[in-house]
């Protein structure tokens, strides 16, 4: 692992955080205004009746005719705060946790754009994040020094930026540490957006803290983030399509949808194929056919400089291939052949899992964010471990699944290198910790963390927001006390919670008890000035 790196890149954004989220000025969400009666409202329960697709059915968080509790079931649920763990027993040590939910990335700023009548209009706006201390006080009860390896989880996935990943100190001092990252945490949905066991065509992240508990309570979760991926040694044979332009580029930049079309015959039931460069896809399963075409990109487009085009057979060879390049108008299959760029056609024996690594390898996935890309996990991994996680996510969901979703069913490998990376999951950070006999230690974590909302219904109307942390849930120390606290508050109300918070009579921290999952629901105050 990239230890070094994972502890530089988070260092280095430590006494800038509060700052940097004060100052960012892209808005979540344009805020209404209206003026509060109160410091305080009712709670509410709402049952909505929707389906939500998400964006190139990406994540679908399904929502349909779930009952949104007050602190539960959001249709962007971003994770509570897990409690630290540790990877072998810590007989002997007493834990305590105080947990402090640090309010300053609502701070109101204020921006302006041209309408169309020419005048200036102002709006506020604020980042709906907040700073989260989990800090622990470590105290050895033994005569003698006690070792153990500490494990910090926290919701994310492999693009997750590194400022949101959590900094860890032992008594003030950051250390380094490694990542493990768990498999994907959520499921499928039907085209409609449903949550479906047997029709998973689109991808739904887990939406409420009880899906965590299933998923993690059971601790194979953890096991399988810190087990080793699988392998993909499947022998194949690759079919690789290079592109050559036969006019100058200025004038190819000018040509209306330039596409490559492969077709071949194959039988289903001896050949499994894999495609990576492929847009559009047509098939028949009966007469054993597939047409699959390919954009090709312009000198203005990310993809210009790396464009790979691939297809995979595993099993029997495919049949009556045949290449096709075409432009203009109307369907993919249904444009005029052109003689405006060619493609040459090569043919050699692989094993899948190299084949996907020279993809992997070869890739630049920073390409379309240009000098807006920020580091993420992706960064801290090596393109093998990358690898790895693409085996396992194709074996548990793709074509080397017993049971493929439908999704992957096409083989499309564009869809499985790239949602490996944007898939939700757990992820863990590992450093060693040292309690000196008679003792104590004081581990911190700090963690910039996303507010959970919903994107429709009463709580959007009211533009509210959600934090929680979970008190038990996956952790093997022994706890003995736990606190928790809001700071940086003046901006915004506590609307409902079951943590005992008080903001207008001082009470802003508490003693937790045995409650498993304690949650807030938050919203900006706001008035008719601002």
């Amino acid at each position: 692992m990239k230890s070094e790196k994972l502890f530089d890149s988070i260092t280095e954004i430590d006494e800038n955080y509060i700052e940097e989220a004060k100052e960012a000025k892209i808005p979540k969400r344009k805020p209404m205004i209206w003026k509060i009666a109160g410091t305080a409202a009712a709670c509410f329960a709402v049952a909505i009746a929707i389906g939500i697709i998400g964006n190139g059915g990406l994540g679908a968080n399904a929502g349909g005719g779930v009952n949104r509790e007050p602190g539960e079931n959001y249709m962007s649920y971003a994770g509570p705060a897990f409690p630290l763990t540790a990877l072998e027993s810590t007989e002997g040590l007493e834990f305590e946790r105080d947990i402090n939910f640090d309010f300053s990335p609502y701070y109101t700023n204020q921006e302006s754009y041209e309408g169309s009548d020419g005048e200036t209009v102002y709006y506020d706006y604020w980042e709906n994040d907040a700073l989260i201390s989990d800090n622990y006080t470590v105290t050895n009860k033994t005569e003698e020094d006690i070792t153990f390896t500490a494990v910090y989880p926290f919701a994310g996935n492999i693009s997750t930026a590194l400022s949101r990943v959590p900094q860890i100190t032992v008594d003030g001092k950051s250390v380094e540490t490694e990542i493990k990252i768990g498999p994907y945490s959520g499921g499928f949905a039907s085209a409609w957006g449903e949550k479906s066991e047997t029709e998973r065509l689109n991808l739904s992240s887990l939406e409420s803290w009880y899906e965590y508990k299933v998923l993690l309570e059971d601790g194979e979760y953890l096991k399988d983030a810190f087990a080793e991926n699988p392998k993909m040694d499947q022998q194949v044979k690759v079919y690789s399509f290079g592109i050559e332009y036969n006019i100058p580029m200025e004038e190819f930049d000018e040509i209306e949808n330039p596409d490559v079309i492969v077709a071949f015959d194959y039988d289903e039931e001896k050949t499994n194929v894999f495609f990576y460069g492929f847009n559009g896809m047509s098939w028949n399963s009966e007469e054993g056919w597939v047409k699959a075409s390919s954009y090709i990109p312009k000198s203005f487009n990310p993809d210009f400089e790396n464009h790979p085009i691939h297809i995979i057979v595993m099993g029997e060879d495919i049949d009556n291939i045949s290449v096709k390049t075409v432009a203009g108008e109307g369907s993919w299959d249904k444009r005029d052949e052109t003689d405006v760029f060619s493609i040459s056609t090569e043919k050699y024996e692989s094993t899948l899992g190299n084949v996907i690594y020279e993809i992997v390898s070869e890739e630049d996935y920073t390409a379309y964010y240009g000098d807006d890309y920020e580091p993420t996990v992706r960064d801290l991994i090596s393109d093998e471990e990358y690898l790895g996680y693409v085996a396992e996510y194709m074996y548990s969901y793709g074509q080397l699944s017993e049971d493929p979703a439908e999704r992957y069913g096409r083989g499309r490998l564009d869809d499985v290198i790239s949602e490996t990376g944007h898939v939700s999951r757990v992820l863990y950070l590992t450093f060693e910790v040292t309690v000196p006999a008679g003792e104590t230690v004081e581990i911190g974590t700090k963690t910039l963390r996303e507010a959970s909302y919903d994107f429709v219904g009463e709580r959007y109307k009211e533009e509210m927001e959600g934090f929680d942390l979970v008190t038990k849930l996956g952790t093997n120390l022994s706890i003995v006390k736990q606190s928790a606290s809001v700071s940086s508050t003046e901006e915004i109300e506590i609307v409902c919670s079951n943590f005992g918070f008080d903001i207008p009579n001082g009470i802003t921290n508490v003693l937790l008890g045995d409650e498993e999952h304690y949650w807030m629901e938050i919203r900006k105050i706001r008035t008719e000035e601002n």
